[in-house]
């Protein structure tokens, strides 16, 4: 399985109003990814620390132009057999391709994931953020994971 930890550097910032939201630029960059990912055709889990962070990715989600929106839900909402994006704080019963993960830490789930086959983290600018970062990319090169790095794009917005 393959994954690639995407880099933050200090000039990546989310919108300007992306404060009045609380919303960080790792946050808003997950988001830009996982929009980049649907429009590849790809079935999403958008891993998130809990209901509240998941309930902000939802609504930051909706602030995105028409040209970019994601069909996406929470638990429990959609169809029966979901949208191309499922944003969750723990295991799914559905089948994706795709991870994007915004956990702290290697969710205790990791091993119940159905047909994943790439797994996106990020590297926050922040120390802390990249304490954090180096210890899930451990963690997944221990599980066999086939692991690279890149920086983030600046044309990325």
């Amino acid at each position: 399985m393959n994954a690639v930890f995407w880099i933050l550097s200090e000039q990546h910032q989310a919108p300007s109003h992306a404060a009045e939201q609380d919303v960080s630029a790792h946050l808003h960059y997950a988001c830009v990814l996982t929009a980049d990912l649907y429009r590849q055709n790809k079935k999403i889990l958008f891993a998130t620390e809990n209901q509240d962070q998941a309930q902000l990715v939802d609504e930051w989600l909706w602030q995105f132009e028409a040209e970019r929106f994601v069909p996406h839900n929470l638990p429990g909402e959609g169809p029966h057999y979901g949208t191309p994006v499922e944003i969750n704080w723990q295991p799914s019963q559905q089948r994706r391709g795709c991870f994007v993960n915004l956990c702290a830490k290697v969710p205790d789930y990791h091993s119940q994931l159905k047909g994943l086959s790439e797994w996106h983290d990020f590297v926050p600018a922040d120390e802390a953020g990249k304490a954090l970062a180096r210890e899930r990319y451990k963690q997944l090169k221990q599980l066999g994971f086939q692991i690279t790095t890149n920086p983030i794009p600046d044309t990325i917005v």
